[in-house]
């Protein structure tokens, strides 16, 4: 036998293996599917001890009561200390007649108050009716209406925007020390000193899993808000441990995470409300967002883990330095929409070893995770060798039909296609169980809209997640668009129909279109606007435009921030061709002999486009 030869056998081998190895990613697929599994055995051990009471409640009564569980501006609440609080306001709440499954209506800035409000109705069994504070008029009234809300708790500041017929009780505990009391004669101000010393001992309140635990709603662009019923599943999964944490104990725990994103949206609500007190570990609350503040709370609070998504970091990446860039202790930031110009700079500058981007939706099952990649990573949603793709079974990427706007069947099977490698699609989970669906609250037709039958096999029932999305020949999954008129701006998704609605119905307007614009240096696209006037008062009008906007309830982020005050928008072409026309138009005023005059959203106003301001935004530069 031939020694030599054998070593030099065995030597290519391993070189051939390690190749394919590194090349497939295949160790990295086995890891991430053993990590995946072993995560659903603990999601169902969390399940089984929680008994008849399954709510996110239950889990943060049996934390350590002298471990730290929430920090606001300064001040900090252990686990006893906030439970006892949480008490006090559930026995209150009780006694104003608060039952297990009705709707409460909760309208509230970041806040204890706010947290408080969220556990005590847990406890309670109620459902807190999360209410987005941008929303003003028939859009916040609509909220109430849609649920039916019993009873609607607010924080002071914000109590006098929301009139309602039912009892409305605005608490000032801790955060609004200064804040006069409302001065709606209907509203009832509710202080530490109106809550009971001693908490009533409740029976414990029997809650499934498929129970309604709360709403969030979305953005109201789309049409009104929607209302999506969250599942008592849904908090217990998104407070439960995740594998990469649970792999690394000594390195992630105690964890304490930060957040300055509202807590009425999914992010905050799920990966910070939930997964702090999911896991016995610190909510470290900001009342806003603040690019100054941002570091200077991180270090103060001592969070190790903050959340984001894409446009608060490039906020933060622009923010003048400060000796709090790096004095912290955070080593990890969580979220979405972190751009691949922004993701490295992020990192490098504020000294975070690790980012962990994962795609979802607060009422969506298709998911992915790219989470400890590092610089290969940058700017992807997930990655998938040859193993994953074969053993995924929820979600997938399958061919889009343009033309319909649905997801492409083959003509001889009747089934929808898996993309290629390389070809944009749209996302789809798979539902496992309807009952556990989170739907459109008394709008089943919205959420009918988004099934999809017999995809890959009769009677098998899939969840349209409306986002085109691209896997390399590499395996990374890239974000390619927004299905639809509907683009994303903020980390909100914006309807270019709704808006122009909005715009359409205001006076001395004869016509309007609107679509997203892509710029260097922002996340997603800004909304932009073509205006054709019935007179010629175009700086009278001009000037009225964004209280206009805000009046009709439209929120912030869906007001454009490019207008075109133009003669003309073609008629005899579909609405897209319009818009497409206005796509290839310059915003750099006179171009190319246009005569349109150009105007953008400069704080709470509108401004002509000057040649400088453009520069400053083609920069990236301008807060739009």
């Amino acid at each position: 036998m031939n020694i030599q030869a054998l070593s030099f056998a065995g030597a290519a081998l391993v070189a051939g293996g390690s190749y394919i190895n590194a090349r497939y990613g295949i160790e990295t697929d086995i890891r991430e599917i053993k990590r995946e599994n072993n995560g659903v055995k603990r999601l169902f051990e969390n399940f089984s001890q929680l008994g008849e009471s399954c709510t996110i409640y239950n889990v943060f009564s049996r934390a350590d009561p002298t471990s730290d569980a929430l920090w606001f501006e300064g001040q900090t609440w252990t686990f006893g200390q906030l439970k006892h609080e949480v008490d006090r306001l559930s026995s209150f709440l009780h006694e104003k007649g608060v039952q297990t499954g009705d709707f409460i209506g909760v309208f509230m800035s970041n806040s204890p108050e706010m947290v408080m409000t969220i556990l005590a109705l847990q406890k309670l069994g109620a459902v807190a009716a999360l209410i987005n504070t941008n929303l003003r008029d028939d859009p916040l009234n609509h909220c109430l209406s849609v649920s039916n809300c019993s009873l609607v708790l607010s924080t002071p500041e914000l109590s006098d925007a929301l009139t309602c017929s039912s009892p409305h009780f605005s608490l000032n505990f801790v955060a609004f020390p200064n804040t006069p009391a409302p001065q709606n004669p209907g509203i009832t101000l509710v202080t530490p000193s109106d809550l009971p010393t001693t908490p009533v001992a409740l029976p414990t309140t029997k809650r499934s899993l498929k129970d309604l635990a709360c709403l969030i709603y979305t953005s109201g662009t789309t049409g009104k808000p929607k209302a999506c019923a969250i599942r008592n599943a849904q908090m217990i999964t998104t407070g439960t441990m995740h594998s990469h944490d649970y792999a690394k104990p000594q390195k992630y725990f105690p964890l304490r995470t930060y957040s300055a994103l509202p807590l009425f949206h999914g992010t905050c609500l799920f990966t910070g409300f939930c997964y702090s007190f999911g896991n016995g570990s610190c909510f470290v609350l900001a009342r806003k967002f603040s690019a100054s503040r941002f570091f200077k709370d991180v270090t103060e609070s001592r969070a190790t883990r903050i959340l984001y998504v894409g446009e608060l970091c490039r906020y933060l990446v622009n923010s003048p330095p400060s000796p709090y860039d790096r004095g912290h202790n955070c080593i990890v930031a969580n979220g979405n929409g972190l751009r691949p110009e922004i993701w490295e700079r992020f990192k490098d500058r504020f000294g975070i070893p690790e980012i962990r981007e994962f795609y979802r939706s607060t009422e969506g099952l298709g998911k992915f995770d790219n989470f400890g990649f590092g610089a290969w990573g940058a700017g992807r949603l997930a990655y998938g060798g040859p193993v994953r793709r074969w053993y995924e079974n929820d979600t997938f990427i399958v061919k889009f039909d343009t033309q319909t706007e649905l997801p492409y069947r083959d003509p001889k099977t009747g089934f929808c296609v898996k993309c290629r490698l390389g070809e944009a699609g749209e996302v789809i989970g798979r539902v496992k169980d309807r009952g556990l669906l989170t739907e459109y609250l008394g709008n089943s037709s919205a959420t009918e809209e988004k099934l999809i039958t017999d995809v890959f096999v009769k009677g098998d029932l899939f969840q349209k997640m409306g986002d085109l999305v691209i896997q390399d020949s590499d395996g990374w999954v890239h974000f390619h668009d927004r299905i639809g008129d509907t683009f994303r701006w903020k980390g909100e998704n914006v309807s270019a129909g709704e808006v122009r609605d909005h715009i359409a119905a205001l006076e001395d307007v004869e016509d309007v279109v609107v679509y997203g614009v892509a710029l260097n240096g922002y996340d997603g696209k800004a909304g932009a606007t073509a205006i054709t006037l019935l007179n010629n008062d175009e700086t009278r009008f001009m000037k009225k435009l964004y209280g206009s906007l805000r009046k009709t309830g439209l929120p912030i982020y869906a007001i454009p921030r490019l207008v075109r005050i133009t003669k003309e928008i073609s008629t005899g072409v579909t609405f897209k061709q319009a818009k497409g026309d206005f796509l290839k138009k310059s915003w750099i005023e006179g171009e190319g002999g246009d005569r349109d005059a150009l105007y953008w959203l400069n704080g709470e106003r509108f401004e002509r486009l000057t040649e400088d301001a453009w520069a400053v935004i083609a920069q990236g530069k301008a807060k739009l």
